[in-house]
């Protein structure tokens, strides 16, 4: 069977490519972004698609010889680059109406639990609303609504609540009695294999969950023992002390910067995490894991350590680099100009040089402090600040090495810094 895959490069939709791959069938899988992608996974069939901007057009040739789609194609909130209402709906359309022009009938449509207009999220609105697009069509459709999917690598709240289960003596958590129905990754990729089965169910929704209902409380003290860290003292902070900590994330997703605190996750929060799985429960050949079973079933590694406790400390360091380049470049063309224009001056540079030579490293210090708390090509802007730093430390030794011997060491200072940086851009890539 030739399968499509739309969103094959995410979180749900690489396990599914892999999956069916195993299992010998075609993988066409369909992403925004694929340089990385085709790196990592060469051999799947790489096509490139944007559900904020594609139509029924763009997806005919896509669809050649597809036996089957499957879409897992998401996003939390609008942000920079980001549409929810494009992407879940509008999109979305699109590619249903396009598998029902080319006569791809089997259509399987990876929604969420609680996409539900009680849930008063735009994020809940947009889901419900691609799933009514889907279901107005001619298709053989099957929609799957996950609860927390737990898998051995983690994305978005389950990236958050690794990160939260690193954090030393305390667990601060937002909804810590909220309940969930924790599915394991691969009882959901064979929920999917059976729904393509050919006498698979058709046109029915289902609320796709594991037997066992557990808190957001109960799921942190898993993965603490799982990671060796022992216990924690959890503090369930109310979401309108939190709701502050949300607004600024929806800010962040405006600078181009992803976090799952956002104000769609809080609200959905308060709403229906868990679901209803007992219709699919009752009708599946699958007999799904615990977490705890499944996690026993995958020690933890050092990797996961690091992970877990990188997940706010790295965070608040890229935060001190940027903040620190920042400010260092606006204290030079403020309180410091004067010295630093005497110190120019005292190694042959006039003044109206010295302006120049001022003026474009405070522009280039600003200009990394900026990017880097934006965390925009982090990578990049890590190397540019320590290969800046290194150029600034070679002509302080030519010029002014007399700056070598300074009390407080301000060039001295400077080598723990680059130290950060390098381990800013080691540790960039965050999914």
């Amino acid at each position: 069977m030739r399968i499509l895959i739309c969103g094959a490069a995410g979180f749900i939709g690489s396990h599914l490519a892999a999956h069916f791959r195993a299992l010998g069938h075609d993988v066409r899988a369909a992403a925004r972004r694929t340089g990385e992608a085709r790196q990592r996974l060469p051999g799947y069939e790489w096509i490139e698609c944007d559900f904020r901007h594609d139509r029924e057009a763009d997806w005919h040739p896509r669809l050649d010889g597809v036996d089957a789609v499957i879409n897992c194609v998401g996003v939390l909130q609008d942000g920079l680059g980001e549409n929810s209402r494009a992407v879940h709906v509008d999109g979305a359309a699109a590619l249903f109406r396009a598998c029902e022009q080319a006569g791809v009938r089997r259509v399987i449509h990876i929604s969420a639990v609680g996409a539900d207009s009680e849930a008063q999220s735009s994020y809940a609105d947009d889901k419900l609303a691609g799933e009514s697009a889907l279901k107005a069509l001619d298709l053989d459709w099957v929609i799957l609504r996950p609860s927390l999917v737990i898998a051995r690598n983690t994305y978005g709240g389950t990236s958050l609540i690794r990160a939260l289960a690193g954090l030393p003596w305390i667990s601060p958590l937002v909804g810590a009695t909220q309940r969930f129905r924790p599915v394991m990754m691969p009882d959901l990729c064979a929920a999917v294999e059976e729904c393509l089965a050919p006498d698979a169910a058709v046109r029915q929704s289902f609320d796709v969950g594991g037997k066992t209902e557990l808190s957001m409380a109960d799921i942190l003290r898993a993965y603490r023992r799982w990671l060796g860290f022992g216990p924690s003292w959890v503090v369930d902070i109310p979401a309108s002390l939190a709701r502050p900590a949300f607004w600024f994330g929806d800010l962040l997703g405006w600078l181009g910067v992803r976090t799952s605190l956002r104000s769609n996750s809080l609200k959905q929060l308060q709403y229906d995490v868990a679901g209803h799985p007992e219709a699919w429960l009752a009708q599946t050949r699958i007999e799904p894991k615990s977490l705890d079973q499944f996690l026993d079933q995958s020690p933890a590694g050092i990797a996961d350590k690091w992970q877990a406790r990188l997940g706010f400390a790295r965070p608040v360091a890229r935060f001190i680099l940027g903040l620190f380049w920042l400010v260092s470049g606006l204290i030079a063309l403020s309180a410091g100009r004067v010295e630093a224009l005497a110190y120019l001056e005292s190694v042959g540079v006039t003044a109206g040089m010295g302006e120049g030579v001022l003026w474009s490293t405070s522009l280039f210090d600003i200009a990394l402090g900026l990017a880097m708390l934006v965390n925009w090509r982090t990578g990049w802007v890590a190397g540019l600040m320590i290969a800046g730093t290194l150029a600034y430390v070679a002509a302080i030794t030519v010029l002014l090495p007399a700056l070598w011997a300074e009390p407080l060491g301000p060039v001295v200072k400077v080598f723990p810094g680059m130290a950060l940086a390098l381990l800013i851009a080691a540790t960039q890539d965050e999914r």
